[in-house]
């Protein structure tokens, strides 16, 4: 693919006026205050969690309901990325206790604050074949990515490379 831009109009960079971006301003202070509000209550939640009151009681206390999600396999797109991972970072928890923690959603700032309540240890012996041969290639597609990346910077140190910009 072959793009060509020619530029008809150029606008040397300059501080535009405080009345003309003042709405922008207002904005951005309400947002970043927002933000550690949300912040600041996830904390709060994480810390009740802590102390041992139970989570159905803390989402009420905020005016939230509490979702059960019973399984959640690792790397589930939903509710968001961002909170499976939180889910399956925090620590398993002891018998008869939990494990809180909280995530900021990227899509729109806020957060997800959990508790794991169980960690069930996968079974390799109850994979089927196409399973086992499934996570075999993806081991193996990791593994040969690893090195190609290790055998380049390998190469990059040991060899001199000159890059014939004008050539690219």
């Amino acid at each position: 693919h072959v793009v060509m831009l020619r530029v008809t109009n150029h606008t040397p960079a300059r501080e535009l006026p405080v009345a003309q971006v003042r709405e922008r301003i207002v904005a951005e202070i309400r947002g970043e205050r927002t933000r550690k509000a949300a912040e600041a209550a996830a904390d709060a939640m994480v810390a009740k969690l802590n102390a041992g009151t139970p989570i159905a009681q803390v989402a009420a206390e905020h005016g939230l309901v509490a979702i059960d999600l019973p399984i959640v396999p690792r790397g589930a797109p939903m509710p968001a990325r961002e909170a499976t991972q939180a889910y399956f970072s925090v620590p398993a928890p002891a018998a008869g206790k939990v494990s809180p923690g909280k995530a900021r959603l990227q899509q729109d700032g806020s957060y997800v604050v959990f508790v794991v309540t169980k960690v069930t240890a996968g079974d390799p012996s109850r994979a089927t074949p196409a399973e086992r041969e499934t996570l075999q290639r993806q081991l193996a597609q990791a593994s040969g990515t690893d090195d190609a990346r290790a055998f380049i910077a390998t190469m990059r140190r040991a060899m001199k490379i000159d890059v014939a910009e004008d050539r690219l």
